[in-house]
Parts: C-alpha cells; structure tokens; sequence
C-alpha cells in the first residue's frame, strides 16, 4: 500500500479547496453558475477520497501495530 503522510492527504484538500473558490470566483463573474454546483461537486469526490483513503491508511496501521 502506498503510505503517504498526513500532511499530503490535508494539501491535497486544501488544494482542491483553492481550486474550488478559483473556479468559484470565475463562475460568479462570468455569469455561468452552474459551474459553482460542479466545483462543489469536484471538492466533495476529492475531500471524501482522500478522508477515505487516510482513514483506511490509518486502521491499516493500527491493525498492523496490533498484530506486532
């Protein structure tokens, strides 16, 4: 399994979060709204995968402390 640290999974987030009030901004000036849902659509795939991916990450490490 790939170990990545915890702080990799929270940029991950925090940059789909600024890519997310990027994409924001552009939706609201220019008109076309419907891109606001499809970020927000885009940050919550990314921000429950990598919760999802650290938590499975992180119960994988317990059991294997456990078993040692």
């Amino acid at each position: 399994m790939n170990k990545m640290s915890n702080a990799t999974y929270s940029i991950i987030i925090s940059l789909a979060g600024v890519l997310f009030a990027a994409l924001a901004l552009f939706a609201y000036f220019s008109g076309r709204n419907a891109l606001i849902f499809v970020g927000m659509g885009i940050f919550f795939a990314v921000t429950m995968t990598m919760s999802s991916l650290h938590a499975r990450q992180q119960a994988a490490a317990r059991a294997e402390e456990r078993a040692s």
